[in-house]
């Protein structure tokens, strides 16, 4: 094996991207080095680049990532689901690595904000290991870092996204506790909602409705098992409150998901709810996503919010679970669009 590799680096927001060549680490206890076959650029890549989102440079970008294992440090026998790990094996990880020991990850299971967290794709790859990225030949997987093995019937593709984009939906629609034949709306027909609409139809809800203003992207989450779209492009939003109470036999949906980063459909969301409806926000990660509501009508028709970022590793494991459960039912290999090599 060379003792280099190369890798995508930004240097700063809104340039191009650097083909840099780094030194391999060497393989440490607990630790396992993967050559990269796969990475999915989510959102959050996109707002690194631009500089919507601040992020330490020099840096390799990219977290949705699969590849496969070349070496194995000391210690590393099995995946966190207790499967039996080899050279050769096809995997993937969760974002982040945590310690397991401080107070949010031992007493309040929240390990996606321990106190000394390390992200894939969000940390400074100047110094060793390098490889934290998944724009890369190789990523360096660390001790606190949950991986799982992937099954031989997924593609590549189908998988990667599952690291970020389908894992925090799992998270999301179990947080607010989303039960067979209720109605949900969707709020976002990308990459989000394709995988917030498939978990939907698979957790049985009656009415799937999801509202965007690209048309092509409301057609396309037909197949992910909306059985309503609404285009609100040229719609107010008593109109689009007023279409989706006619559609809930004038109730509101139960439960609302948002997962376009657009802070004023938060205000629509949650007047689209039903009386004791939930509402969980996943699409606003970035500062200054300010909206303005009425607090009285949250209590009045006691309304539920919670916030959604990143997940536990058990909400990967479930993606992926739901992945190989689902793969003939909707059309998860046609996600990805267009593929670019490093080289």
């Amino acid at each position: 094996m060379n003792q280099t590799a190369k890798a995508a680096v930004m240097k700063s927001a809104n340039t191009d991207l650097k083909i840099e060549t780094y030194p391999l680490p060497r393989v440490e206890k607990e630790c396992i080095l993967v050559k990269i076959t796969c990475c999915t650029i989510c959102g959050s890549d996109v707002h690194s680049w631009t500089g919507r989102r601040s992020a330490p440079v020099p840096i390799i970008l990219g977290h949705e990532i699969v590849g496969t294992i070349v070496e194995l440090g000391d210690g590393v026998t099995h995946d966190s689901g207790d499967r039996p790990l080899a050279i050769g094996d096809r995997i993937t990880w969760t974002i982040m690595d945590n310690c397991g020991k401080c107070y949010f990850c031992r007493e309040k299971g929240l390990m996606m904000k321990c106190r000394h967290l390390k992200k894939y794709g969000h940390d400074s790859c100047a110094e060793p290991p390098h490889f934290i990225g998944g724009f890369a030949e190789y990523c360096y997987i660390t001790p606190g870092t949950c991986v799982i093995k992937v099954p031989d019937t997924l593609t590549d593709e189908e998988v990667a996204p599952a690291n970020c984009a389908l894992a925090t939906v799992v998270a999301g629609w179990e947080a607010i506790g989303i039960e067979p034949f209720e109605n949900v709306l969707i709020q976002g027909a990308g990459a989000l909602g394709f995988y917030a609409a498939a978990l939907a139809k698979y957790y049985g809800s009656r009415r799937i409705i999801v509202t965007d203003i690209l048309e092509h992207r409301l057609e396309f989450i037909k197949r992910f098992g909306a059985t309503d779209i609404l285009n609100t492009r040229n719609m107010k939003d008593h109109e689009i409150v007023k279409a989706i109470q006619s559609l809930t036999d004038g109730f509101g949906v139960d439960c609302t998901m948002e997962v376009a980063g657009i802070p004023s459909l938060i205000p629509l969301g949650l007047k689209c709810l039903r009386i004791g409806g939930r509402f969980v926000e996943i699409g606003n990660s970035f500062p200054n996503a300010n909206f303005s509501y009425d607090a009285c009508d949250i209590v009045w028709r006691r309304l539920t919010i919670k916030g959604v970022h990143n997940y536990d590793a058990k909400h990967l494991q479930m993606g992926v679970n739901f992945l190989e459960e689902t793969q003939n039912q909707f059309p998860f290999n046609e996600i990805v669009t267009h593929r670019v090599n490093l080289h």
